[in-house]
């Protein structure tokens, strides 16, 4: 006989010293999560996650190191017909006098009628750090709906950066905790129905958990090499359930059927070994291998989920392949323990003894694809393509206030806002660094741009003062605001940004470098990141 494959000699050694193979496990998960908590986590930083020309547009503006405090508004509006002005102006006094009160905001400004005069809004600058405003609006959404009671007759609701991004945290983050909650008992029930008893069920529930605690302290190491992000924990999660519970529970079902028909511990976990073993190195090879090929993007986030994802796979990998043969030689039949009756007469694998009696349920299930393989085969392809049709019009994105239902009240705001302020919805940017002593020069250029923009049907006016014009305090980065009347992922949207960095910027701008960039933002304080599209080109 030849050499022995590896996953053989591995799975023998570890059933033949299970104590040891378990020990080694315990300690290895130990000092990968003890030692990651212990390194830190390096986050992506703005630098790392800048895409393309929207990214270097937004380094441009971060680099003019801006004042730009969260920014909330409260928008006043009838409930039907015309707007009372005199009820308006006195529910805007109220909210003002209220909101000034509250720990957090710097400061209430004068109430700012929209064009058609259908609506009043009084705008609100938080004081504190913009990134955390999200976290710290509620007790100003506490008061405006206290003045919402005040005022039955009017429509006073609040919408800015901070409650949209705060609506949009809440949806996610309940989308993620569900998925995270639910994945655990849907995975032991699944476990408890296919193999009809506890501890074969816990088994493969156990190995996926401590794989992805291995995980996860592995990938905060691997985070100081490339950057994290805060989806790549809740992808270890889920992938490592995922794998953790597949690897072992092929693994788990032959070493059953082996011992089952009277073999011995020891040899049932070889004979598990060289052949699910082998099937499990290969699938983990393979998703290890698929997921490497996010790195090819050079994406911050598309990296840090390949990470985690081939971290956690290779993590099972080695924990199906060593301390899974020890638990299920040191359990010997106790893994049949104890059974759930019903279904343990449905899975309990065959012992070819005389009398014994065939179970039903998956014969039955199997009959049709044994009878016609060709059939069946042509039916499960069809049906998987079916299933994933809807991938060809797979669009990636970050995750933006367009993904909230338009139903819920911040984004059922957020359209009467725009409806009544065109300029607080989608803006594009234009970002300008040039010499200081340019500077005079830039503004007069970006005053030009504003008015050329003022006049095309694809741009909205600017509200207020005219066009926002910012200049860093070393007079190198200048930012102009240039805001569309559409949403940010429309054609008309696309179309405006193009015509802005293809016509009115280089003709306004001819002889200096600028960038532009669109956001999807309800103040300048909202996250613009995820809505970014930009160019950047010598004028």
């Amino acid at each position: 006989m030849g050499r022995r494959p590896v996953t053989v000699r591995l799975a023998r050694w570890s059933a033949e010293h299970p104590w040891r193979a378990i020990g080694l496990w315990v300690v290895f998960v130990a000092v990968c999560f003890v030692g990651g908590n212990a390194a830190g986590l390096t986050e992506a930083t703005d630098e790392d996650m800048a895409i393309g020309e929207a990214g270097r547009a937004q380094l441009i503006v971060d680099g003019g190191n801006f004042d730009r405090p969260a920014v909330e508004n409260v928008l006043i509006t009838p409930r039907a017909g015309a707007l009372d002005q005199t009820a308006a102006k006195a529910a805007a006094d109220d909210t003002a006098a209220r909101l000034r009160q509250i720990d957090g905001v710097a400061s209430v400004g004068a109430p700012m009628p929209s064009r058609d005069g259908r609506a009043l809004l009084v705008p609100i600058t938080m004081s504190g750090d913009p990134k955390t405003a999200s976290d710290r609006v509620q007790p100003l959404r506490d008061e405006t709906a206290r003045v919402q009671q005040a005022h039955p007759q009017l429509r006073v609701e609040q919408v800015g950066g901070p409650s949209i991004n705060k609506a949009l945290d809440d949806t996610l983050g309940k989308d993620f905790k569900r998925a995270e909650l639910l994945s655990l008992p849907v995975t032991l029930a699944i476990l408890i129905i296919a193999f009809g008893a506890l501890i074969a069920a816990g088994v493969p529930v156990l190995l996926a958990l401590s794989s992805v605690a291995a995980a996860m302290g592995l990938s905060t190491l691997a985070s100081h090499l490339v950057p994290a992000t805060d989806t790549t924990a809740s992808v270890i999660l889920l992938i490592g359930m995922a794998v953790g519970v597949d690897y072992s529970l092929f693994y788990v079902r032959r070493e059953r059927e082996e011992r089952a028909k009277g073999r011995s511990g020891l040899d049932a976990v070889e004979i598990a070994a060289e052949t699910s073993g082998h099937a499990v190195v290969v699938s983990g090879f393979a998703v290890i291998i698929s997921m490497a090929g996010l790195l090819l993007a050079n994406d911050a986030v598309f990296s840090s989920l390949a990470v985690g994802s081939i971290l956690v796979v290779a993590v099972a990998v080695t924990g199906s392949l060593t301390v899974l043969p020890a638990l299920l030689a040191k359990l010997g039949r106790w893994v049949d323990r104890p059974r759930v009756p019903l279904l343990w007469r449905l899975t309990a694998p065959r012992t070819g003894r005389p009398g014994e009696r065939a179970p039903r349920f998956w014969p039955a299930v199997l009959k049709p694809a044994l009878r016609a393989p060709l059939a069946t085969l042509v039916v499960s392809v069809g049906l998987l393509l079916a299933l994933a049709a809807p991938a060809l019009g797979l669009k990636l994105k970050f995750p933006g206030m367009e993904d909230l239902p338009r139903t819920t009240a911040a984004m059922q705001a957020y359209d009467r806002l725009t409806a009544a302020f065109p300029s607080t919805g989608t803006s594009h940017t234009v970002a300008v660094r040039a010499p200081a002593e340019q500077a005079d020069r830039v503004r007069a250029a970006l005053t030009d741009l504003a008015g050329r923009a003022a006049a095309d049907p694809l741009f909205a006016p600017a509200e207020g003062d005219g066009p926002k014009i910012e200049v860093s305090a070393d007079r190198r980065v200048s930012v102009l605001e240039v805001a569309t009347p559409y949403a940010s992922r429309t054609d008309e949207a696309a179309r405006s940004l193009h015509e802005l960095r293809d016509d009115l910027a280089p003709a306004a701008l001819r002889g200096i470098r600028a960038s532009s960039t669109r956001s999807a933002a309800a103040s300048p304080t909202a996250r613009t990141t995820p809505h970014t599209s930009g160019t950047s080109c010598p004028w």
